[in-house]
């Protein structure tokens, strides 16, 4: 029987400690002859009897090894499922993953899964619908800590900062700070608002939203965020910063100029300016991933109040002021989540891991 165990001492198989990149034929030595099949742009080596493939680019040294816990149809999958012991830090690796989340590391961006590492090896865990398919073995080089400062809020925005630990504090909550869409981060640096914060040569983004965003920010995450908006039956994701010039820029596509017609503005606001589809000083900073957004007015009529916050409605052209300020649209959603009147964090706790 096969025994692969990852400890701070080493990574080794049948007590034989190993390093990678490992040889082919130092694995052919202690699993074996085994099927050799080339891909585009990698060479797989899979011992079927084993439920083991090695990954190699070149042909000569595995750069990973990967242990089949679930049968697959690929050409090259192993036909046996994988029976030996694997262990980690001297206990079943299945059992120490589930009981200690606190110690798995993301491997790359949007790893939902995560890794156990030890001595240099990660061991990474392929999950599907909660069943573990697949763990990769392979090196492991922790990168040097990006040394991070907080920028310091200035004085007159450092109501943020109560505010959102409010936010986070009341999501937290409902949703643990491992669930994949618990997409919060570090606040954004000096090279961060000098390369993003301009958006054209008449528009940048405001004091108020820096300030926001020097406390936290968030990722990306391709279908939702924990931190969002709820306004009018529809959740607006908080936009990462980096992305706004982005969002910014879709909108202005969308302009009409000399083909606006007058009844296409009859449902903004009238505490909004806007000749148009939207005002370019209109800052976007949560999106309903519809076309929808919620904007900061850095530009509002006279009956209006600089950064207000307008819900831009794509389809039904509305304009709507839905709060007085950024601190009054964050209030509203800590209100709301306490009250527990909210629905939209039950997709992601089904969902998330």
């Amino acid at each position: 029987m096969i025994t692969i165990a990852l400890s701070e001492s080493g990574f080794q198989v049948n007590e034989e400690t190993l390093t990678f990149p490992v040889k082919i034929e130092h694995l052919k030595n202690l699993f074996g002859e085994c099927r050799h099949f080339k891909a585009k742009y990698n060479n797989i080596f899979t011992w079927d009897d084993l439920g083991i493939a090695a990954y190699s680019k070149e042909g000569k040294e595995a750069e990973s090894l990967q242990v089949s816990l679930e049968q697959k149809e690929y050409k090259f999958s192993p036909k046996q499922v994988f029976k030996g012991q694997l262990l980690f830090k001297g206990e079943e690796i299945i059992s120490y993953y589930r009981a200690h989340k606190d110690e798995r590391v993301k491997l790359f961006k949007g790893d939902k899964d995560g890794a156990l590492v030890a001595n240099g090896v990660s061991a990474w865990f392929s999950v599907e619908e909660g069943s573990i398919e697949t763990i990769e073995l392979s090196g492991y080089q922790e990168t040097e800590k990006e040394k991070f400062e907080r920028l310091p809020v200035d004085d007159k925005f450092k109501y943020f900062v109560p505010l959102w630990e409010a936010w986070i504090a009341e999501t937290t909550r409902i949703v643990p700070d491992d669930n994949e869409y618990y997409n919060l981060t570090r606040g954004i640096t000096k090279e961060d608002i000098k390369g993003h914060s301009k958006l054209d040569d008449d528009t940048v983004i405001p004091d108020a939203l820096i300030n926001f965003y020097k406390i936290y920010n968030v990722e990306y995450d391709a279908v939702t965020s924990a931190f969002s908006f709820s306004v009018n039956g529809w959740d607006y994701d908080l936009i990462p910063f980096d992305d706004i010039a982005e969002d910014w820029l879709n909108i202005q596509y969308l302009q009409f100029g000399d083909e606006i017609e007058p009844e296409d503005l009859k449902d903004f606001s009238p505490k909004v300016k806007a000749d148009d589809y939207a005002n370019p000083k209109w800052i976007p900073f949560a999106t309903g991933r519809n076309g929808d957004y919620l904007l900061f007015d850095t530009d509002p009529s006279d009956e209006g109040t600089y950064g207000q916050i307008i819900e831009l409605q794509n389809e039904s052209w509305e304009r709507n002021v839905i709060a007085d300020s950024l601190a009054d649209l964050i209030q509203k959603e800590i209100d709301l989540i306490k009250s527990g009147e909210t629905k939209k964090f039950d997709f992601i706790l089904s969902n998330g891991d």
